[in-house]
């Protein structure tokens, strides 16, 4: 494996080739990968937000994560169907994202949740016919990300409805590009048409978008800040596999703490002219995680780092720890009712 070629993989792929390097030099090309890897990543996302930011203003930083994280994704991943009416349904997502989250963040909480559902039901229809690719991953959370980050200025709309447009421009372009030679079996319409609730796929599909938007309406019904926390959570636990959804259920809650913990010691310690880089600080160590329960730990510094300017250091950490035990509790209960049921209705068919 060539240089190149290892800093292209992730962390849980150089990691095992560092252990069981056969030579001292080959292990120390790898831990090269990571670190190249990880400061290269970490470099170009800043690179990204901060342009995002400058253009179209500080308040629309936001659209650059959700650009940057689109564009990391899919110059590898994609959506199982034709590349070019890939590229189209991907740039219809970023128009999605332009306008829905919004008048969802406006409307009273019923009709939100009912915005929010069409909406990420639709994405993972469209997005998610591979579930082993994971796009629910980068596009939900892109949806909760600005649906989350509220803005009440019209110029601010404007320019966010178009950095949105720019972003996925950008990002369908550079799909294309990568992806142009390769050739799909499946077209649009063929996506449309495996629609079955008979099959695991858009049965786990529907159960994800009810479970992620009843979570926020609960938390918007309750008036709990930050419930697109909540959401995120459930939305990183319901995984396709219920295996997974068990440990990422009480990895979530534990790490989680953890993280928090950690970030509150960190950000007490540090003078204050440094606390800024806490954010920086755990996307350098989610570069180097290889596993679920460390990212959980990193990705905490930068969610913290947001909002505790908002909510203060103590309530910041409070609600973040709330939200996700809430979020992996609710989770973890909708998947064991919906899988009783399950069980349920095919027993009686069964015995009919």
């Amino acid at each position: 494996m060539s240089f190149y070629q290892a800093i292209q993989l992730g962390a849980n792929s150089l990691k095992p080739l560092i252990k069981n390097a056969e030579s001292k030099e080959i292990r120390n090309k790898y831990i090269a990968a990571i670190i190249l890897r990880t400061v290269l990543n970490l470099m170009f996302c800043m690179f990204v937000i901060v342009s995002f930011g400058a253009v179209f203003g500080s308040e629309n930083s936001i659209v650059g994560v959700v650009a940057v994280l689109a564009l990391l994704h899919f110059r590898f991943s994609n959506l199982d169907f034709n590349v070019g009416q890939s590229a189209l349904t991907i740039f219809g997502v970023f128009c999605i994202f332009a306008v829905v989250p919004y008048f969802a963040s406006i409307s009273n909480p019923i009709l939100g949740f009912v915005i929010n559902f069409l909406s990420i039901i639709s994405i993972l229809i469209l997005t998610c016919h591979n579930v082993k690719l994971f796009n629910h991953s980068i596009l939900v959370l892109s949806y909760l990300l600005l649906y989350g980050y509220k803005i009440d200025n019209e110029q601010v709309l404007f320019n966010r409805i178009i950095g949105l447009i720019f972003a996925g421009i950008l990002v369908t372009s550079i799909f294309y590009i990568k992806q142009r030679k390769i050739k799909f079996e499946n077209k649009f319409s063929n996506i449309i048409k495996d629609i079955d609730f008979n099959t695991e796929r858009t049965k786990w599909q529907f159960k994800f978008a009810f479970v992620v938007t009843s979570s926020v309406l609960i938390g918007e019904l309750l008036h709990i800040p930050r419930a697109m926390w909540i959401g995120i959570a459930c939305m990183s636990i319901f995984h396709p596999d219920r295996e997974q959804i068990e440990i990422r259920y009480k990895d979530r809650m534990k790490y989680m703490i953890i993280g928090s913990i950690i970030y509150g010691c960190i950000y007490i310690l540090l003078p204050e002219e440094f606390r800024s880089f806490i954010g920086l600080m755990g996307g350098i160590m989610v570069g180097f995680s290889a596993t679920y329960k460390w990212q959980v730990v990193f990705n905490a510094f930068g969610a913290l780092a947001a909002a505790t300017p908002i909510l203060g250091l103590g309530g910041a950490i409070i609600f973040r720890i709330i939200n996700n035990v809430f979020g992996a509790l609710y989770s973890k209960g909708f998947d064991y009712i919906t899988n009783s049921i399950n069980k349920k209705v095919l027993m009686n068919v069964n015995e009919a």
